[in-house]
């Protein structure tokens, strides 16, 4: 095997510059490529579609219980469903907004224990106590420390595109949360819209993003 090399290597040394120019743009495109392969596979796409891409994503998008997927989240990690819930917490950072989202209607409102949390490239100008419909991945999950329900494991969603659902007469759930404190990130959120939740520290088991509280 060291002989090959020093071959090689003599062979590349005994070639003309722009040969050798050649040879080293060469090889460079290729690990670029390489990368970008790899990442894709390790980074999840998370890009908000339009057109005929969120049509054809839509149509992929399968309707599923919460207790369907709570119980069975890596038989369906990866897999794209639609959402329909109202959001009892909303943070917007960096243009990048953060969803929990009540997705189980019960008397007239919504399960204050049936929750996801949903990631979206994007800014967007809903509010809490909106009725969104949310088309995504299940991305694993997040843990949280609720006020009145204890510590919560809930799905994560990676949003490809959200919509209002025009639904009224449903009423605010309130699910508040306290903060678990972290030390792998310095960026804070914003809590946008009104009602009785407070901000939540997510802590996600599959992924290194994560965000603070106020």
């Amino acid at each position: 095997m060291l002989d090959k090399l020093e071959m090689a290597r003599d062979w590349f040394l005994n070639q003309s510059n722009p040969v050798k120019l050649g040879i080293v743009i060469s090889i460079s495109v290729l690990i670029i490529l390489i990368i970008f392969m790899l990442l894709s596979f390790i980074l999840p796409n998370d890009t908000p579609l339009t057109g005929d891409a969120l049509v054809k994503y839509e149509a992929s998008c399968n309707v599923i219980s919460f207790q369907d997927l709570n119980s069975n989240l890596n038989k369906y990690n990866g897999q794209h469903f639609k959402f329909t819930g109202q959001i009892v917490q909303i943070n917007e950072n960096y243009g990048l907004t953060d969803i929990v989202l009540a997705v189980t209607q019960v008397n007239g409102g919504w399960s204050p224990s049936d929750l996801i949390f949903v990631t979206y490239n994007a800014k967007t100008t809903f509010n809490v106590g909106d009725v969104i419909n949310v088309y995504g991945e299940v991305s694993g999950s997040y843990n949280y420390i609720s006020a009145s329900l204890g510590e919560l494991n809930i799905p994560k969603i990676t949003a490809r595109y959200i919509e209002l659902e025009p639904i009224t007469g449903s009423t605010i759930v309130p699910v508040p949360f306290t903060g678990i404190p972290t030390n792998n990130s310095n960026n804070t959120t914003n809590t946008s819209g009104s009602g009785t939740v407070t901000p939540t520290t997510p802590i996600n088991n599959n992924t290194s993003h994560s965000t603070k509280p106020i």
